[in-house]
């Protein structure tokens, strides 16, 4: 084992105080025998536009006492339902198609309030969540959404 370099010692010893006390876990072994901070992942927000609909993705790693992995959640406001006294046939037309659109593998369309349309998408991944990881979760969710969004569009 080779002996730690100044830039490592210096990093031990700038651990934030979050990071303390220091757990067997806290402190690494490179392959090359060099001692460093063992850092989780940063939790993650990110926004994005998609077929005129800004939608969020939000990504939070788990420590080892929840069992280690990422959450993967991505959602979009996608409009209001209208109240019964200003349009009650597109109301009963879009709460008809909501209920429509139930059992999706990797979407669901939720009505928050009896007003606020909401896309929900979450997965749990068993180790952290990579970039690819994130890219495909988004890929499925809006092939699997947007033609639902498109049907919703018209009564919206």
């Amino acid at each position: 084992m080779s002996v730690p370099d100044l830039k490592t010692i210096q990093s031990l010893a700038e651990v934030p105080d979050g990071a303390l006390p220091i757990t067997p876990g806290s402190i690494e072994v490179t392959p090359e025998g060099v001692l460093g901070i063992a850092k989780p992942p940063r939790p993650c927000k990110l926004t994005f536009m998609a077929d005129g609909l800004p939608f969020n993705v939000a990504v939070r790693h788990e420590g080892p006492e929840e069992g280690g992995g990422s959450i993967c959640q991505i959602w979009a406001d996608v409009g209001h339902v209208p109240y019964t006294a200003q349009a009650p046939e597109r109301r009963r037309a879009l709460l008809a198609v909501l209920r429509g659109i139930e059992g999706l593998p990797h979407v669901r369309f939720i009505v928050q309030g009896g007003q606020k349309i909401i896309l929900f998408s979450e997965i749990r991944l068993e180790h952290h969540a990579s970039p690819e990881d994130l890219f495909h979760q988004t890929i499925l969710v809006l092939q699997e959404a947007r033609p639902f969004l498109r049907l919703l569009g018209e009564y919206l």
